[in-house]
């Protein structure tokens, strides 16, 4: 018997418009009401999940900012998080201004970026941000110096590619030079930054424990390399057919796009 299924969002989930439909919500509620939580995880904050999601009553917790917390929405309140300490994110805030990246980071679920004095975002974020997100996001001149004003922790940084990067040479050159850090890619210009060891099948398994759920009994949905982990720490994987030869190959089960409603045709079948 499976009694969490956790879910990417973006690529997963949500459709391309980054919509969800009301079939799907209907298979959410159907496998809640025997038991099963649903628990989002994702790159997104807390505070940015669809109001459609975040709404459900029977939703409970997410796994947010690719597994660096996890939120409680009944109790208001994150019940594990682990954080980029304040003085390392400085210092990779400050090398983020000498490579080809428009830089953004997260504290206590708010995103900081590249903007204006006014609190503008820049145009190059706001045209390749999810749309739905951006009302988190505030714009500065100095992402480095707004944030060390906030003398608190980074839940993750995500760094958005110049459209003349290559992203595999500059996944490289953070790595070598912050071992510290754990970077991964959710898509082809975004780069995701959280402290060493954080990603999502960690935070699947911790908050498993603190449940006292077995990991054989969980389900995980994703589709790219962000998910790679939680599909290998899950009782079974279930990648969408649009997800990546990476993700596919780690996979259990393939089911139909995210545009076809592949996590309900999935539900249907194993639960």
């Amino acid at each position: 018997m499976y009694r969490v299924v956790a879910t990417d969002l973006d690529g997963t989930l949500l459709r391309t418009d980054k919509t969800i439909s009301e079939e799907l919500m209907a298979e959410l509620a159907r496998i809640s009401q025997k038991g099963v939580l649903f628990i989002p995880s994702t790159g997104r904050t807390h505070r940015e999940l669809p109001a459609a999601i975040r709404d459900l009553p029977f939703l409970h917790y997410a796994l947010c900012c690719n597994g660096a917390a996890v939120y409680d929405y009944k109790e208001k309140r994150y019940i594990y998080e682990e954080t980029i300490p304040y003085e390392l994110a400085l210092e990779l805030l400050e090398y983020t201004k000498s490579i080809p990246v428009y830089e953004s980071v997260v504290v206590n679920g708010e995103r900081i970026c590249k903007g204006d004095e006014d609190g503008n975002i820049c145009e190059y974020i706001r045209k390749r941000a999810v749309k739905d997100i951006l009302f988190n996001f505030t714009g500065t001149c100095d992402v480095k110096a707004a944030f060390a004003a906030k003398k608190q922790d980074a839940q993750k940084l995500l760094l958005y590619l110049d459209d003349r990067a290559d992203r595999e040479a500059v996944i490289r050159d953070l790595r070598e030079r912050f071992p510290q850090l754990e970077i991964s890619s959710s898509g082809p210009i975004y780069i995701e930054v959280n402290v060493k060891g954080v990603d999502k099948g960690k935070a699947l398994g911790n908050f498993c424990r603190m449940l006292n759920i077995p990991l054989e009994e969980t389900i995980a949905f994703g589709d790219a390399a962000n998910d790679l982990t939680m599909l290998d720490a899950a009782g079974l994987a279930v990648v969408v057919e649009n997800g990546t030869e990476e993700a596919k190959k780690r996979a259990d089960l393939i089911c139909p796009s995210n545009d076809e409603d592949g996590v309900k045709a999935a539900l249907q079948k194993l639960i």
